[in-house]
């Protein structure tokens, strides 16, 4: 028992060793924000970022009721894409753990795979597309969402990209990086979705 104790503990160690080494110079291509209509009025007076990890806390937490709703889906993937980038480069959240920096990365990159984005995708083109086609999506405009999503970024093409959002997967990788960062986001440790504790 002490063994397996002490073995946990010299784990534990060494992954906060990793951590603390923790890069925080993106390239700029890997840091993007959402535009600031991304969420219409939906959102109104509140902080962006609150609005963008909400999003994508709830749709990868919930992957069952994404289903069929595919603006929301290319929004909460917009979100992890831009807070990703933002939680590891600014000094807003210079005091977040650095493994939630780190699994927020990790996160987007597996949700990048699952989509069809090419990994050296700039980041703001992924996000611009993806809000561009929840726009489109909203406004019932069938066309506009493809073209939203016809970039060289998204590799399976927009048909295929507008039904893989309709239909998106769990991720749990994203669900666990967005659940982690997300209590960063409000004083006092907040449960994430805007209520306190």
């Amino acid at each position: 028992m002490k063994r397996r104790m002490l073995m946990v503990s010299v784990l534990a160690l060494a992954g906060c060793a990793g951590v603390q080494g923790f890069n925080s110079d993106l390239p700029a291509r890997e840091v993007g924000s959402l535009p600031t209509d991304a969420f219409g009025d939906a959102v109104v007076g509140e902080d962006p970022a609150i609005a963008a990890m909400n999003a994508a806390t709830y749709a990868f937490a919930h992957p069952g009721a994404m289903q069929g709703q595919p603006a929301d889906m290319a929004l909460a993937i917009a979100s992890l894409e831009a807070m990703a980038g933002q939680f590891a480069t600014g000094g807003r959240w210079s005091d977040m753990n650095n493994l939630a920096k780190v699994q927020m990365l990790d996160a987007r990159a597996k949700v990048r795979v699952v989509l069809g984005v090419t990994p050296d995708a700039d980041c703001q083109d992924v996000i611009d597309g993806l809000v561009g086609a929840a726009q489109a999506i909203k406004r019932g405009d069938a066309n506009g969402a493809r073209l939203a999503v016809a970039g060289a970024e998204f590799t399976k093409g927009p048909d295929a990209t507008l039904q893989l959002l309709a239909h998106f997967p769990a991720v749990p990788a994203a669900n666990v990086a967005t659940q982690m960062a997300s209590p960063y986001l409000y004083p006092m440790g907040g449960d994430g979705f805007g209520n306190m504790m």
